[in-house]
């Protein structure tokens, strides 16, 4: 059984589009958040969407957060969702070099040197560390943010890398994958 997964990022507490991405959302298997939401209730908000939640915290989300996101928060952890495996990062090589096939990573921070990891100025910010657990672990796809002007879809070898852009201005990606484990990340804007 396939999956369609409704990715977005970077909302910084902005309440604006989530009514609207509520519409997108029921039509979606699963809801993953690439990191800086900022606020709790924006969680509690797109759960109401009977729709599992998954997230990943960014640079912006206060510590003090966690506590309050445990039931969405999948860092360090692997779900199976339908048939396919998610992992937040940041997580052990060990724990998830046999899923590579059937895994989705779910990061805040893309990896180092893809069209998805550039600055304004040109220069890649990226983790080298996503790109090393990517090289070495070989996902299916990797679910990213933090970039504002990086939105986009690339790949480091067979793994497609997806950055939304941010949900704060309206951007969001649909993420298909099918039975066979062929994968489809469609951009979009509200």
């Amino acid at each position: 059984m396939g999956i369609k997964i409704l990715h977005i990022s970077d909302i910084h507490g902005d309440m604006h589009y989530i009514d609207s991405i509520g519409n997108i959302a029921e039509n979606a298997d699963a809801i993953v958040i690439s990191g800086d939401f900022e606020d709790s209730e924006i969680l509690n908000l797109l759960s109401n969407y009977g729709k599992p939640v998954y997230v990943v915290t960014g640079n912006m989300d206060p510590i003090n957060i966690r506590t309050r996101i445990q039931r969405y928060l999948i860092e360090g952890r692997v779900i199976l969702t339908g048939s396919i495996y998610l992992a937040g990062y940041p997580i052990g090589t060990e724990t998830i070099k046999d899923l590579g096939s059937r895994l989705i990573l779910v990061s805040h921070y893309p990896p180092y040197g893809t069209n998805v990891d550039m600055a304004w100025n040109g220069a890649h910010i990226g983790s080298k560390s996503v790109r090393k657990l990517i090289e070495e672990v070989k996902p299916l796809a990797v679910l990213c943010g933090h970039v504002h002007e990086s939105r986009g879809v690339d790949r480091i070898g067979s793994t497609v890398i997806v950055n939304p852009g941010p949900l704060f201005n309206g951007y969001y990606a649909i993420i298909n994958v099918d039975d066979n484990g062929n994968i489809n990340a469609e951009l979009s804007k509200l």
